[in-house]
């Protein structure tokens, strides 16, 4: 579902949705694994929740920093890095 210009106060989940200009606050956002896409979308005061694939990937994240601080940094910052005020994932 495509969202613009809105405000969310309650639970929002990320999945399959495109939030542009929005602004998502106090509430928990989650996050399952799915393509979603921000453009100058901000967040305030959330929490984040994840399942399913997404949190098999923080499971492996958690692995990766436990070998070494370092190595998650490398992880991290390879490949394209989102430009300002956008987050496609797909």
């Amino acid at each position: 579902m495509r969202f613009e210009n809105q405000t969310f106060t309650t639970d929002v989940t990320l999945d399959y949705n495109v939030f542009i200009n929005c602004t998502i606050k106090n509430c928990v956002v989650f996050y399952y694994g799915g393509d979603f896409s921000l453009v100058n979308t901000t967040f305030t005061t959330v929490r984040f929740g994840l399942g399913g694939s997404a949190n098999n990937t923080l499971a492996f994240l958690r692995l990766v920093r436990a070998n070494g601080a370092n190595l998650l940094e490398e992880l991290l910052n390879q490949g394209p890095q989102p430009g300002p005020g956008q987050m496609t994932i797909n």
